[in-house]
């Protein structure tokens, strides 16, 4: 399997040396002194070059062959514009510079491409060396052609390091379709290594890859978002059927405002069968503000059967608004769902300057609990106590229950429910 090219053979490594022989293209070129930039078989051996480049970054970061092979399918590559910068007839050796093109193909599923790969490029650092024009992406290359005196062969290679080109197999993978599975085969004896920290970072390379080389950090794309991911939450427990690995991974924005939103992603792994696997996994869920993602996770009994999930609080304040949540994720139907958002603490009082719009104010505070009856429910109620006025009307101090709607995968709202509208 290829990386795709455009009108080309593929693309190889300078830094391997690799030398295309291209004898049948190059026999009318025996009489030359030097290869010529604008000649077919170097712009096909320049390709070669910067295919072979991408190819053994995305194998050093994907183990996994479906999305592998999915990656590499993400681009089509060719060179334009090809300009002689130097010639040494002596050496037989000829500079060159040229454009990289790398255009998304259509397979890659992402409608606002212009949009993704700007914020792609932004997010990585090549903003100010590959310029993205609709679905495709543009940088200069200098390389270097090579006839050998005795046989004729041709050497291309890059004289620079190109930053993007270093970049693609990363772009490739943040866009591909099948960016959400694994990036490896998961180890068969996960559950059983020593500790729940060494666990977690093996575990993190097999589901995000290993550390980004220019980053530091192991990366993700949400939205046009890009973030580094480290797990905030871990526990082990054993049960009558084996042992099972409770995770939660979060990451920070690269780039971030106010009202960018962190990352979450919840895992849960078995040893069913005496092999460790993936059992369940969240979506990528945005949630929190500035980039950050609530990073105060518990693992909390949700219902009957050892039924475990996640509570984490999150707080968000803008513009004279205040707001605090619980958050609630829990496995249903072989996935991890974001079953509530209760807000637990609001006010928008600050964001007022007159007597009229106060009367339209809201400010109140809430607790939440579940509860365990009946007690062979999958997902035990929720409790929700109500104190405060909301739209400046007063709340009567009320306890609600809500009940999961297994359709839904979420937690509904009782009939009555004060708070109708908060989040639209």
């Amino acid at each position: 399997m290829k990386f795709e090219t455009m009108g080309s053979v593929g693309f190889q490594s300078f830094r391997s040396a690799l030398t295309l022989c291209a004898l049948a293209i190059l026999a009318a070129c025996s009489s030359q002194q030097s290869p010529n930039c604008n000649d077919p078989s170097v712009s096909a051996a320049l390709e070669k070059n910067v295919n072979e480049i991408v190819e053994s970054e995305l194998s050093e970061e994907i183990t996994e062959p479906t999305l592998l092979a999915s990656a590499r399918k993400v681009f089509q590559l060719h060179v334009e514009g090809l300009r002689t910068t130097s010639i040494d007839h002596a050496k037989k050796r000829v500079t060159c510079t040229g454009t990289l093109v790398a255009s998304l193909n259509p397979s890659a599923g992402k409608e606002d491409h212009q949009t993704r790969l700007r914020s792609l490029a932004r997010n990585m650092g090549l903003a100010d060396t590959a310029k993205v024009d609709g679905a495709r992406i543009r940088t200069e290359i200098h390389f270097a052609a090579v006839s050998a005196a005795d046989t004729q062969a041709l050497s291309v290679g890059l004289t620079e390091r190109s930053p993007l080109v270093h970049r693609l197999a990363t772009m490739a993978r943040m866009t591909s379709p099948e960016s959400g599975l694994p990036m490896g085969v998961m180890p068969s004896n996960l559950l059983e290594l020593p500790d729940v920290g060494t666990l977690t970072t093996v575990l993190l390379d097999q589901v995000y890859g290993p550390p980004d080389k220019n980053l530091g950090c192991r990366l993700v794309s949400a939205g046009t978002d890009l973030y580094c991911m480290e797990f905030a939450h871990s526990v082990i427990k054993k049960t009558v059927d084996g042992k099972l690995l409770y995770a939660v991974a979060t990451g920070h924005a690269i780039n971030s405002a106010h009202v960018t939103p962190g990352l979450v992603e919840a895992f849960i792994v078995d040893d069913k069968g005496g092999k460790a696997r993936l059992a369940a996994k969240s979506p990528r869920l945005q949630m929190g503000s500035w980039g950050e993602a609530p990073n105060n996770w518990k693992l909390k009994l949700l219902g009957a059967k050892g039924n475990w999930g996640w509570t984490a609080h999150e707080h968000y304040q803008q513009n004279g608004f205040s707001i605090d949540e619980t958050i609630f994720l829990g496995q249903h139907d072989g996935s991890i769902h974001k079953l509530a958002q209760v807000p637990t603490d609001y006010d928008d009082t600050g964001n007022c300057e007159d007597k009229k719009c106060e009367r339209s104010m809201s400010a109140f505070k809430s607790s939440v609990r579940t509860e365990s009856v009946p007690s062979n429910a999958a997902f035990y109620p929720l409790l929700v106590t109500v104190n405060g006025s909301y739209k400046g009307k007063q709340i009567k101090s009320t306890t609600w229950k809500l009940v999961l709607d297994e359709r839904k995968h979420q937690y509904d709202y009782p009939q009555g429910w004060p708070l109708i509208g908060l989040f639209e």
